[in-house]
């Protein structure tokens, strides 16, 4: 009874009519449960360090190995992070399918957008000259390219997560 009034004063407030606000509801959230943002960047905290180890010194370290092996090494390595980002939202019990996506998407634009741009950026700063700041601009496009595979690889990672839940339950019974 509370939240019938709760959202009651939320529509006559943003004036928008219950029924805009029930279907909203229920395309954002995954089987009528609301999406706790704060347990939701706390579970994706994880995934966010390792892809940090993974760029700093992971591809350092594997850049010294001969015939770009470091290179492919890295990518593997990135696409399980993102593939484990997935894993780990549903695991957690924090979200859905799409909230798993979202979880490849955040984990592919921290690693390529943000570490990968910013040492451009970094780049650009100190040597205007040069290419940096069309390297930033390569990267912007490749992540706009890129980012429905990363959506793609985190949803396989919830598409895991709950077939395995969903096969300890049908086991256990």
């Amino acid at each position: 009874m509370i939240s019938v009034a709760k959202e009651f004063m939320l529509c006559s407030s943003t004036g928008k009519s219950a029924e805009s606000v029930a279907i909203v509801k229920s395309i954002t959230s995954d089987c009528n449960e609301e999406i706790n943002m704060k347990r939701y960047l706390a579970v994706i905290r994880r995934p966010i360090f390792f892809v940090v180890i993974n760029f700093f010194f992971v591809n350092t370290l594997f850049s010294l190995l001969p015939f770009n092996i470091g290179n492919i090494v890295y990518n593997i390595g990135r696409i399980a992070i993102i593939f484990y980002a997935g894993w780990f939202i549903i695991r957690r019990n924090v979200g859905g399918i799409w909230q798993s996506a979202l979880a490849g998407t955040i984990i592919y634009f921290i690693d390529h957008v943000v570490l990968k741009g910013g040492i451009f950026l970094l780049n650009y700063l100190f040597k205007p000259a040069g290419l940096g700041l069309a390297a930033f601009g390569g990267v912007l496009i490749s992540f706009i390219m890129f980012v429905p595979l990363a959506m793609l690889i985190g949803a396989m990672g919830g598409l895991v997560a709950r077939s395995r839940r969903e096969g300890n339950a049908a086991n256990s019974q």
